[in-house]
């Protein structure tokens, strides 16, 4: 069923999105009960908070993945903690890049124009920190 005044398209667009942000949400929780789980299993406690190796740090949070995923300096559970808030981070930016495919798709130049200065905007924020 359509909601009424809504095209086609917008409404598979918005479904679209509703299940990006729902799967990112729930996976990031996932990920992160999985690494809490984990982490108690494997030390008996979940004081974490100043284990240096799982601050940000690096040139900018995409250097900070690639070192996380690639050094294994840090044990699985941190991984799956780190690996959380990663999904959460980048679901905002999954949700955008859609929006800009699907105006492109149809075509209209000037929310392209915006969605790609959102993206821009997301991109800096995350190679600056």
């Amino acid at each position: 069923m359509k909601r009424a005044g809504l095209s086609d398209g917008k409404w598979r667009l918005e479904n679209a999105i509703s299940y990006v942000l729902i799967i990112g949400v729930v996976s990031s929780l996932l990920l992160e009960l999985t690494g809490i789980v984990l982490f108690f299993h494997s030390s008996g406690h979940l004081a974490i908070s100043q284990d240096q190796s799982v601050f940000i740090r690096g040139r900018n949070f995409f250097s900070f993945i690639l070192d996380q995923f690639h050094g294994n300096q840090v044990s699985s559970a941190v991984l799956f903690m780190v690996a959380g808030v990663v999904v959460l981070m980048l679901t905002p930016y999954v949700r955008v890049i859609m929006s800009a495919l699907y105006f492109a798709r149809e075509k209209n130049a000037k929310y392209v124009l915006i969605t790609l200065f959102v993206l821009m905007v997301l991109t800096v924020s995350l190679v600056l920190h």
